[in-house]
């Protein structure tokens, strides 16, 4: 028979059973009929190899049957072409599950793999936080304008993070390329972000007050206070661990997974950092100094910017502790090698062939130089005139 209204109209099947009807003109078009007349569908039926297909296409009380086959004839071309319409309508029904948010739950399992546990963290945030606008979209709707927009949000007030997770984005869209879940890195041709060039920025003596006067309890100010202090990295502080600080010998040892030449470092801590750290408790199962949860202190922006409302100095960057304490010491006739050592850099003094043989890491150099710069740094708090004098060079 053919498929005419009419004919559908009348079709009628036991309580319980379906009955299905073809047409004679276009094979594979029919019409299953159930027992409620409401759910007699049009359907095209056709075979795939040794496979049975069948695809619905649309009620027959909402379409009419010259609808339904036209519908019907458009995928008998294909299946003629040999496609395999149905198989083609269940991957596009996956890949649309495929979304961006989705796809980083995938790759952080296999990435967790490849790298330390605290450059993890830092991925996670980039990806997970970071990026989280992005998340419904389908992967392949995070196309470069998306990812340049989402990352000149993020540089408005984190120039540096917005290049991290750019970065950790890349990396991401190079392994989905590898699953087959992207066709190319729309994050490789986004601009980088200008952080500002070199960086000479050094705190004043007046600013350093300002800044120390202005940190607040807890976390954020103990680990900026430590920073000025020590000269260290801001991962190296603020990712602590309690079996790394020696109050017995009053030094700090950083083992080569924490640092980023690689290298075992240990520094001395003067009396400001030893009392710091005795003021702090130590929670209960919990190794590191700082923070709650995964990971050592978070939330650096919003108390930057608390911090920035507070001191009211000209804009600087928490890295700059580090210039400012090398730069002080300098000035108070610490030796650049010793300076070197205390900040743990592979340069001058320790680069190539003379590192090989200058084994010597002046661990008395270094007491000596980090305790007149805490107690400079205690005086400029103070309001005070520094008593410390200069050292002599040799």
């Amino acid at each position: 028979m053919k498929l005419t209204r009419t004919n559908v109209a009348i079709l009628r099947a036991p309580k319980g059973k379906e009955i299905m009807r073809w047409d004679d003109d276009l094979p594979g078009f029919g019409v299953r009929v159930r027992d409620n007349k409401e759910s007699a569908r049009y359907i095209f039926q056709y075979r795939v190899g040794k496979k049975q297909r069948r695809m619905n296409l649309g009620r027959c009380s909402a379409i009419d049957p010259a609808t339904a086959r036209k519908k019907a004839s458009e995928l008998h071309a294909k299946v003629k072409l040999g496609q395999d319409p149905a198989g083609t309508k269940a991957e596009n029904r996956s890949r649309a599950s495929e979304t961006f948010g989705q796809c980083i739950e995938t790759y952080l399992p296999w990435q967790r793999s490849q790298v330390r546990d605290k450059t993890f963290v830092d991925i996670k945030r980039h990806l997970q936080t970071n990026l989280r606008p992005l998340h419904p979209l389908h992967i392949a709707a995070v196309d470069r304008r998306a990812i340049a927009a989402q990352l000149s949000q993020l540089a408005a007030t984190a120039p540096v993070q917005a290049n991290r997770t750019r970065a950790s984005l890349s990396r991401f869209f190079n392994w989905a390329m590898g699953e087959g879940l992207a066709d190319s890195n729309p994050a490789l041709l986004t601009n980088k972000i200008d952080e500002g060039g070199a960086r000479d920025r050094v705190l004043s003596e007046k600013e350093i007050k300002a800044v120390w006067n202005a940190l607040p309890q807890g976390d954020f100010g103990d680990i900026l206070k430590l920073l000025l202090l020590t000269g260290q990295r801001e991962r190296e502080i603020a990712e602590l661990e309690w079996n790394e600080v020696g109050f017995e010998r009053d030094v700090i040892e950083l083992p080569p997974e924490r640092t980023k030449n690689h290298r075992r470092h240990l520094f001395p801590m003067a009396g400001m950092v030893r009392d710091i750290l005795q003021a702090r408790t130590q929670q209960k199962d919990r190794t590191l100094v700082f923070g709650n949860g995964e990971g050592g202190f978070s939330g650096w922006s919003k108390a930057k910017d608390r911090l920035d409302e507070a001191a009211k100095i000209s804009p600087w960057r928490i890295h700059d502790l580090r210039r400012t304490c090398a730069t002080g010491m300098s000035k108070l006739g610490v030796q650049p090698h010793v300076i070197e050592a205390v900040l743990n850099h592979v340069s001058g003094h320790k680069a190539g062939v003379a590192g090989i043989y200058n084994h010597n890491t002046y661990e008395a150099e270094k007491v000596t130089a980090l305790a007149i710069w805490a107690d400079h740094v205690a005086a400029v708090v103070a309001g005070s005139k520094s008593k410390v004098l200069p050292m002599r060079r040799a």
